[in-house]
């Protein structure tokens, strides 16, 4: 999306860090609930109809160093998280599922000068399309909050909740095959997240 780019004018060199969040490392998996505003075909033929409910899920181990980032001297920036198996990023509505194999995790802290701060989760390597893969497909879920709000990303080390309501201007998803052919675009409505101090090893169930 177009708004992914507002960083790109800031006037600090790319760093490439690795960003700890320290000794308070956890495993973070969010829920989030919404409905469906537009459906393409799907292999099978079908459409999912307007309306529909939509279930994403998400986890990630938030001590995971930055494979970019971008740090301006008031805080302001941009990092990059990436992640495969077995955390996952998934969509299911109406009998039909995709999941990524591989994801990123992208922050924009602007500190709303003049921008509000983006939080979204993309999968464009391909994804796993009702069982099959499907090497064009794009998968993304992006909140945006609204110039003016403080309380959405307080920096640019993962999170381990999101306010989701501080993310006002902007939070939908979207999932496309190749050549960009949209198959389902969504709102987002409620997000619900859990935080576990350990994972019970390989996999992403918390282990207490």
């Amino acid at each position: 999306m177009a708004w992914t780019r507002i960083v790109g004018a800031a006037s600090v060199a790319m760093v490439l860090a690795a960003a700890s969040a320290g000794a308070d490392a956890a495993l973070v998996k969010y829920r989030m609930t919404g409905l469906v505003t537009q459906s393409g075909v799907f292999d099978d033929g079908t459409t999912v109809p307007e309306g529909s409910r939509v279930t994403v899920q998400l986890s990630y181990e938030s001590r995971q160093p930055a494979f970019e980032m971008q740090r301006n001297e008031d805080g302001s920036g941009r990092a990059a998280y990436a992640f495969g198996a077995p955390f996952r990023f998934r969509v299911t509505v109406e009998g039909h599922q995709a999941r990524a194999a591989d994801f990123q995790v992208v922050l924009h802290n602007d500190l709303n000068q003049p921008f509000g701060d983006v939080f979204e989760v993309q999968a464009q390597g391909g994804a796993w399309v009702d069982g099959v893969w499907q090497a064009g497909t794009q998968f993304s879920v992006s909140l945006m909050s609204q110039g003016g709000r403080i309380d959405a990303l307080r920096s640019l080390s993962l999170p381990k909740r999101l306010n989701e309501w501080s993310f006002d201007a902007f939070r939908a998803g979207r999932l496309a095959a190749s050549g960009d052919r949209t198959l389902l675009m969504f709102d987002i409505l409620q997000v619900k997240s859990t935080v576990c101090t350990e994972a019970q090893p390989g996999t992403d169930l918390c282990a207490d």
